[in-house]
């Protein structure tokens, strides 16, 4: 079984624990049980869980966004093991990625690279105290370059792990969507490329474990 076959099963498994949440294709949500569902048992011990697979003391009560903690926990029960780089947020992971040190994990512009099953869909953010994000594909490179060389701090975003792909769709799952681990269908172009306006998308996480 490849790699990529063990992520989208953990994810896929974390996704049902939480009841399924979904955000359709034309935004229409689903299955959402609370608007804060991450704060109501048991869902915040699972966010606990999420931090605790990053060595962090944080019990799931916490402020913090956790969606960087539920990619790292995901990868790391699929066994990737020292081949990701585990941290607690995704602008520090992806510009280690960037550096070329971890074989079978690349950034690629989502302009121009189809989505495949195991990739991460990232995407730029705002949020409260958070720096201007990038804009673009080669933005968010000068950005994760200056991150590296300590010339930068990191900047909010997300990551999705692609689960599912069907012509003009993907399914994706996430960390803290709507306070909650969900499922989210966004729009493919006919080649397969990311198309879809809900997001800023600044680059995928192209995954080959």
């Amino acid at each position: 079984m490849a790699f990529s076959d063990d992520l989208i099963k953990v994810a896929r498994r974390e996704w049902t624990r939480w009841g399924g949440p979904m955000e359709k294709i034309d935004g229409t949500l689903l299955g959402f049980t609370d608007p804060r569902m991450e704060a109501k048992h048991p869902f915040w011990t699972y966010v606990g869980e999420y931090w605790k697979s990053i060595g962090s003391n944080l019990d799931g009560r916490d402020d913090p966004a956790w969606s960087a903690a539920f990619i790292c926990y995901c990868f790391k029960e699929a066994g990737a093991k020292k081949r990701f780089p585990y941290q607690d947020n995704h602008s520090i992971y992806v510009s280690q990625i960037d550096s070329g040190k971890f074989a079978g994990l690349s950034l690629e512009d989502p302009g121009a690279t189809p989505l495949a099953f195991g990739d991460l869909l990232w995407a730029s953010r705002t949020g409260h105290d958070c720096r201007t994000p990038p804009s673009s594909f080669a933005d968010a490179k000068k950005e994760l370059k200056k991150i590296r060389e300590k010339k930068a701090d990191s900047f909010c975003s997300h990551c999705d792990i692609v689960v599912e792909l069907r012509i003009g769709e993907a399914d994706v799952i996430g960390g803290n969507v709507k306070q909650a681990v969900t499922r989210t269908t966004y729009k493919l172009d006919s080649q397969g490329k990311i198309r879809d306006g809900r997001r800023n998308f600044v680059g995928i996480v192209k995954n080959v474990l």
